[in-house]
């Protein structure tokens, strides 16, 4: 099975919001070793909005 991961939840890791960061990542995780994890293109393009290369968001 395949899980859409959302821009919040990558968002929210990334930046270690004090408030999501532990569910967005204990969930991410939890879904990473049962399922295939999915972005999809514009969710990528949310998310790298704040770096300069594209190296930097893989």
């Amino acid at each position: 099975m395949q899980v859409m991961i959302d821009s919040n939840v990558v968002l929210d890791i990334v930046t270690e919001d004090p408030i999501w960061f532990q569910w967005s990542s204990e969930t991410l995780a939890f879904y990473a070793d049962t399922h295939d994890l999915i972005v999809n293109p514009i969710v990528y393009a949310e998310v790298s909005v704040g770096y300069e290369k594209m190296e930097e968001v893989e």
